[in-house]
């Protein structure tokens, strides 16, 4: 009965996440990859290519295998992977009773402990963005590790069994590591674990007349255990700053200011102490102001929240078990100080591992006022239920918020006003909608909230580009490439441009560029070598287009183009085999079906075959610019 309490609480809290889309940095990760749709691309992970594939910031290659598996089970149906989050989710719930009755040993404690990380609202931002399971799996791997860090010091097990719980304890950190940095602080919560839980062996140790109690003890530990943590920390930092570093990971302190960074920063924890006490409002991106003052009313406050928390942590220290559950909150909280730069100073899904503690606290909270107020036991229990269907109800009303980009944008848009990445995202919606016009407000409203995004001057101008604005779209772009150099989404864009102005050396300039950040932009390729078939380079456009398909075997686009090479060649069988391979690929391409139809007549002279693909052709596309053309040839072609 308490195990199936534990497992289908957080199912039925997230059910209705199972009808959510893929929303905001999703369409990056998943819906825009092409690389995860294709296992020869897994040795990627563990090559300079990784960046380039997974789309990720930092090396978290666990993480994007897990899009791999899921593109093989789902393709682009989102509720298969929603429903993946929701069981890594319902996973780590089980795993933090485990935790939590090896600390504490009490089934209420840690069965309220897992509840409040079931149902708590803060928790629901990382089950519902699929672009943020680093998270989950950083959690998953992070508490395995941690129980049989515990285990490896059970006295009662055998030698081999502790070097056996040893083992799985550092493959499990080092898998952490490898979905999220996050997990970096473990060797600190192993240290405070034996430290805080360990006194009685430390004190013995002393008794029998050995070094300083603490010091005997943790340097013994150093050696049998915490060693072999450092060991594997140390083979992770290698690998993210200097084999996997990430060349477009370039990131200042806010203002470039270390003391500014800190008053901000201050802001940011008493914010998310907040957080768990009121969980209301939640927001997908927090906008922080600048604290440029110790005198600002904001930073003041949150010292003072801060300050209460660690008199509360004094005061209510009935044991080592309430030290501990404020230490995992604190220390799983270092690397998203932003001690090390971060792209986001303040998000929700940070809280996701520091959370652990809170809820561990919770649970400490629980059994102790269940023990004080006894008599009055009913309504202290009807209160707690009372707390945890409101909790309940903000967790699926969230859940909702996050149903599709425009939901998603337009509440978080609500709660920032400022947030320019999610004008930026909202735009990308109408866009991908084919509303344009709103679209143009949208990445307009981006641009006035932060007038140096790229990425929003990139949109602007691809949005102008469909209007027929192209002195303005190129103007856009050319700003966002001034912006950022190394941008080859819109070096491409911009080559594209130039190609429909007939600047043909231009546009080459602008794909080169491209393809010199990102070599494994298919797109770059494939347009590199429509333009040089304009410029009658032949030879070129095939190395460009198998370079194209070499990334992206499914890349109908690209097929269709070496089909145009071979026709102007002269080899006709070979561009009939390609037509057939775009077909098969994009049947919903109107140049595909013409070009067809053309064959058909003009080589195989089969009429009911080449009056299909034209007809076709016509369907697709009435306003094709050779549509007149095709009416004629399907008249004369009509018995």
């Amino acid at each position: 009965m308490l195990f199936a309490i534990i497992v289908v609480t957080p199912l039925i809290v997230y059910l209705n996440s199972l009808a959510n889309t893929f929303v905001y940095d999703d369409y990056l990760t998943i819906t825009n990859n092409h690389f995860i749709r294709e296992w020869r691309y897994l040795t990627a992970l563990f090559s300079k290519k990784y960046a380039a594939v997974s789309n990720e910031l930092t090396y978290r290659p666990i993480v994007t295998l897990s899009y791999f598996i899921d593109y093989a089970l789902w393709q682009l149906r989102p509720a298969g992977y929603h429903f993946v989050n929701n069981i890594i989710h319902t996973v780590n719930v089980v795993l933090l009773y485990f935790l939590a009755y090896r600390l504490f040993g009490n089934r209420i404690v840690s069965l309220i402990s897992c509840l409040m990380f079931s149902i708590h609202p803060v928790f629901s931002e990382v089950v519902n963005a699929i672009s943020y399971r680093e998270d989950l799996l950083s959690a998953t791997f992070l508490l395995i590790a941690f129980i049989f860090f515990t285990k490896s010091s059970d006295k009662t097990a055998s030698v081999r069994n502790l070097s056996a719980f040893y083992a799985v304890s550092l493959i499990a950190y080092f898998f952490a590591l490898l979905s999220k940095e996050m997990a970096i602080t473990f060797p600190l919560l192993a240290f405070a674990h034996d430290f805080i839980f360990k006194r009685k062996e430390i004190a013995h140790r002393q008794s029998a007349g050995m070094l300083s109690r603490s010091v005997y003890f943790l340097k013994g530990r150093f050696v049998t255990h915490y060693i072999g943590y450092i060991i594997i920390s140390g083979i992770y930092l290698f690998l993210r700053f200097k084999v996997f570093k990430n060349p477009g990971e370039v990131i200042f302190y806010p203002e470039k200011s270390i003391f500014i960074n800190a008053l901000m920063m201050t802001k940011v924890v008493g914010y998310y102490l907040k957080l768990f006490f009121i969980p209301m409002p939640l927001n997908a991106d927090y906008v922080v102001p600048v604290a440029y003052s110790v005198f600002d009313g904001a930073f003041i406050i949150s010292l003072i929240v801060i300050c209460c928390t660690m008199i509360l942590v004094k005061k209510s220290c009935f044991s080592g078990k309430w030290v501990f559950a404020f230490t995992w909150f604190f220390v799983t909280m270092l690397p998203v100080l932003n001690i090390a730069p971060l792209l986001n100073i303040m998000a929700e899904r940070y809280l996701y591992i520091p959370g652990i503690g809170f809820t561990l606290f919770a649970g400490l909270v629980f059994n102790k006022g269940f023990q004080c107020f006894y008599r009055k036991r009913h309504y202290f229990l009807s209160f707690v239920v009372i707390i945890c269907f409101l909790l309940i109800w903000g967790t699926i009303q969230r859940n909702g918020i996050w149903l599709n980009e425009f939901t998603f944008s337009t509440e978080t848009i609500r709660r920032s006003p400022k947030s320019y990445r999610i004008y930026n995202g909202l735009g990308y919606f109408y866009y991908n909608n084919g509303l344009i016009d709103k679209a143009i407000q949208a990445f307009e409203g981006s641009i006035q909230a932060m007038p140096t995004h790229p990425k929003a001057h990139s949109n602007l101008g691809a949005a102008y580009s469909l209007k027929g604005m192209q002195d303005k779209a190129i103007e856009e772009l050319q700003f966002a490439v001034r912006l950022r150099e190394q941008y080859p989404e819109a070096h491409n864009n911009l080559g594209l441009l130039y190609k429909r102005k007939g600047m043909p050396d231009m546009a080459i300039n602008e794909y080169v560029a491209a393809l010199k950040t990102n070599p494994y932009y298919a797109d770059a390729h494939n347009n590199l070598g429509s333009v040089y078939i304009d410029t009658g380079r032949y030879e070129e456009a095939l190395s460009e287009l198998e370079k194209a398909l070499k990334i992206r075997s499914n890349f109908a686009l690209a097929h269709y183009n070496m089909a145009v090479i071979y026709f102007k060649k002269g080899q006709v069988e070979d561009a009939y085999n390609k037509l057939l391979e775009a077909y098969k690929l994009d049947p919903g391409n109107a140049d595909v079906h013409l070009s067809l139809g053309v064959v058909y007549k003009d080589h195989f002279h089969d009429t009911a075959k080449a009056l299909f693909h034209i007809k076709e052709s016509l369907r697709i596309n009435p306003q094709h610019k050779q549509a007149e053309e095709m009416r004629k040839v399907i008249r004369e072609l009509t018995p």
